[in-house]
Parts: structure tokens; C-alpha cells; sequence
């Protein structure tokens, strides 16, 4: 995506350039404000609203990095908590009911269909 992003970005003039990162910077910066709004409602009862902000900073600034815009907050990945890192890495595996994060994929167990199944 950031590749494409920057494809059509260098077609721009300079000042079309300015104007669309001014608007890109706008759009996360209040992406940003709803998010923070939305992880105090859901975490400030069990006390893990700071870790989600840093990681809320950190992600918003991949998504810059990824268009190739400087980063906006001062937060880096030693700064979020390893447990945070830990489920979204698909260097390690994690298959469960709840969840699944990986770099492979499981085929979820079936039995065949009989007409039984459908005695009630």
C-alpha cells in the first residue's frame, strides 16, 4: 500500500504534496483522539490505558512510516509492552479458541456431514 501511496504522492506537485500530508497528518491525529477516547472507556477500570496510548502512538506511526511521512509521536517499539508485541508477532504461534496470530495457518477439524445431524 505505502509503495502505491508513494507512486501517486511523487505525481503531485510540491504544493499538492504539502496539502495531502497536511490532510494525512489531520485525519490521524483525530483517527488518534477517537481511539484514546475509546481506550479510556475500555481500560481505565482495569488500569492498562497507558499501555494501550503508547501502543496506539506506535501503530499510528508505522501507518506514517508506512506512507513514508515522519513519525508524529515520540514513541518507539522498546516503549510498548512486550505482551502487546507478543500477540501481534507472526514470528511465534498462537492457536486457540479465542485467538490466532501466526505465520501459517490451521485447518480447523470437521466430520463429515450425515443426515442424522439433522434428526432433532
Amino acid at each position: 500500500m505505502g509503495y502505491k501511496f508513494q507512486l501517486g504522492y511523487n505525481e503531485l506537485s510540491k504544493n499538492e504534496q504539502e496539502e495531502l500530508k497536511s490532510w494525512v497528518y489531520q485525519l490521524l491525529y483525530e483517527l488518534y483522539n477517537n481511539e484514546v477516547k475509546y481506550t479510556e472507556y475500555l481500560y481505565d477500570e482495569i488500569g492498562w490505558t497507558e499501555d494501550v496510548k503508547v501502543f496506539l502512538r506506535y501503530n499510528a506511526n508505522k501507518a506514517l512510516m508506512n506512507l513514508r511521512f515522519p513519525p508524529l509521536f515520540p514513541d518507539q517499539v522498546e516503549d510498548v509492552n512486550p505482551i502487546v508485541l507478543n500477540g501481534l508477532s507472526t514470528g511465534t504461534s498462537n492457536h486457540d479458541f479465542f485467538s490466532s496470530t501466526g505465520n501459517g495457518y490451521l485447518l480447523t477439524p470437521a466430520e463429515e456431514m450425515k443426515d442424522e445431524d439433522y434428526d432433532y
